[in-house]
């Protein structure tokens, strides 16, 4: 292993920064991004000087049979997503500052005691936290929490073999793909259900919103993501509501992906160990709504001393404090060990987040019904309708999204939190993990009590009904947005039938001025002389001229006519699809 016991993870200065990943067409996947397939191929070959260690090779050696570890392996080898590897591989300093980028936090829980919290901010510093773990056979072994904030080589390394963690953990955590492309080598299939039942992680996915008040403030966030090692990325929502909402103004809208492992510290006295993957938070900007709510109880009066929580400084943070002062609406002292101090502050974070998605998405919907209900206000400066249905067209996208999420977390997520922390003498003695020494043969020998019970989710019974009421909302969002769609698609058709009447009625009274024009031309030439008793032959030949020449123009005005508005149709279409790819 190599460590460099002075490195920290800050933000490199802007003097130390690297131009070619503060460039928006070096973020992957992006419009100037170049050609994936090209860069990653289908099995990249990358020339690193990263030390060979044990958990890369055994991926390396296991990809062959778990082809998804294939792309961790290239992961750990170029210190982030190989998409990344065309630039950095010209900055070595930032491919070391990449694989040693450690921000972690130990939380160690002892009977009748208040939690201890260690900081680990190396690579350095967490080996030596990891050798430090022991176990003294005459108290009850600690309960240990690692939270861990993004991913990095020297982390999976250290922690996966301490600890012996099936490398599909970490795999699981470095990226965050809704879909794949058939060419994509980085696409994960899904997982049985009966086999995940028998793993010691679980995943749960969530999204995060965060306010910018200016362009340039959002697009510093997209490049501020580039830092990190997980390929995360803030998107546009496109719901900017043009009447209340300030000019400029952006609502970014993340995936977030939290992994959770939980197992014994064999060296250690066999205690409960969790570890907790935590996606990091961009600076710019903040929490819409200045953050979720705090679910803490409210001190009374007589209360002298209370926690301490400063609220909305990141999502690692946050889940931190949350965890040591959990339990939350106990305030006796002596309580004993709670396994569950593991994940419910992870899920109580996460249900909150989505009961402000929730809100959100209610809030623009009801700005469209406000546009439909009052078309004369909303209309009335050159608005058109057609922007509601572009705003409507995220939703109709995302929130099918969200209800996935949802629907995983309470058929995979809680029923394996349940399972996972249950008592010692209801956990397996041993794991069945790819880097395990236990043969295949020895899978049947498994307990009946992995069997996961969608029903048995008493444990966390608090917790459940408030997923199950932003899964309920979430239906009736959909269900909104569906009903919304129609309405606005009638009105557009409506207000396109009006428009074309209107330009008809137009264009007769633009067409009856036209056949006045030569006639007034025509006429106002002959005026010109001044003796109108000489005139009497003149009026012949004003007919004889003014009817052919007025003819002609309308002839000719017809066909310009047509042609121009062929042309402004055409014109017309094209900057709708240009609005409608952005």
């Amino acid at each position: 292993m190599f460590f460099n016991s002075e490195s920290t993870n800050d933000m490199p200065t802007k003097t130390n920064e690297i131009p070619a990943l503060l460039s928006p067409n070096n973020i992957p996947h992006s419009p100037g991004f170049p050609d994936p397939y090209v860069l990653i191929g289908d099995a990249g070959k990358y020339q690193t000087p990263m030390v060979i260690e044990l958990v890369f090779m055994q991926n390396k050696s296991l990809s062959t049979s778990w082809k998804t570890l294939r792309h961790l392996a290239d992961w750990m080898q170029v210190g982030t997503t190989p998409l990344r590897y065309n630039v950095i591989k010209q900055y070595p300093e930032e491919m070391k500052r990449r694989a040693e980028k450690t921000n972690a936090t130990l939380i160690e829980y002892q009977t009748a005691t208040a939690p201890e919290t260690t900081l680990i901010k190396s690579a350095s510093g967490l080996h030596e936290t990891l050798q430090s773990l022991s176990h003294d056979g005459i108290k009850e072994p600690s309960l240990l929490l690692f939270v861990v904030e993004d991913l990095s080589q020297q982390v999976i390394e250290l922690l996966g073999k301490h600890f012996d963690i099936d490398p599909l953990f970490f795999r699981e955590q470095i990226d965050n793909y809704v879909w794949h492309n058939t060419r994509d080598p980085w696409a994960s299939p899904p997982s049985l259900l009966s086999s995940t039942k028998h793993r010691q992680w679980f995943r749960m996915r969530n999204v995060r919103l965060r306010y910018h008040t200016t362009q340039a403030d959002y697009q510093d966030s997209r490049l501020e993501a580039e830092k990190w090692n997980v390929l995360r990325r803030p998107d546009n929502d496109e719901t900017h509501w043009h009447y209340r909402d300030k000019k400029g103004s952006v609502v970014s809208i993340m995936r977030t992906r939290t992994t959770v492992w939980i197992g014994e510290d064999k060296k250690g006295g066999n205690g409960t160990v969790g570890i907790v993957l935590l996606d990091p938070t961009v600076t710019q900007g903040r929490p819409l709504w200045y953050d979720r709510s705090n679910w803490l109880p409210t001190p009374s009066i007589k209360t002298k001393v209370y926690p301490n929580i400063r609220s909305s400084i990141s999502w690692f943070e946050d889940i931190v404090q949350m965890t040591s002062v959990f339990p939350w609406f106990e305030r006796t002292e002596g309580h004993k060990i709670n396994p569950k101090v593991l994940v419910k502050p992870i899920m109580y974070t996460i249900c909150a987040e989505w009961l402000v998605i929730c809100d959100y998405v209610k809030s623009r919907l009801s700005q469209i019904e406000w546009e439909l209900e009052m078309p004369d206000i909303f209309r009335s400066k050159g608005d058109v309708i057609d922007t509601s249905l572009n705003r409507l067209d995220t939703w109709r996208r995302q929130i099918p999204v969200f209800r996935e999420m949802l629907e995983e977390t309470l058929e995979q997520a809680l029923p394996a939190a349940v399972r996972l922390t249950a008592s010692s003498s209801q956990l397996p003695a041993k794991t069945t993990s790819p880097l395990s020494t236990l043969s295949l043969n020895a899978l049947s020998t498994l307990s009946d009590n992995l069997t996961i019970n969608l029903d048995n989710l008493d444990a966390f019974e608090d917790i459940v009904s408030d997923f199950r009421r932003v899964l309920a909302a979430l239906n009736e969002l959909q269900e909104r947005v569906d009903r919304l769609t129609g309405i606005v698609t009638s009105e557009i058709s409506i207000e396109d039938s009006r428009r074309g009447l209107k330009e008809n009625h137009n264009m007769a009274r633009i067409r009856l001025a036209t056949i006045f024009i030569p006639l007034t031309f025509i006429s106002g030439l002959y005026s010109m002389n001044e003796s109108v008793a000489a005139l009497s032959t003149t009026y012949g030949w004003y007919f004889l001229t003014a009817i052919p020449f007025t003819l002609i123009v309308m002839a000719i005005g017809w066909v310009a006519g047509g042609r121009s508005l062929r042309l402004w149709r055409e014109g017309g279409k094209q900057r709708v699809s240009e609005w409608k790819g952005r």
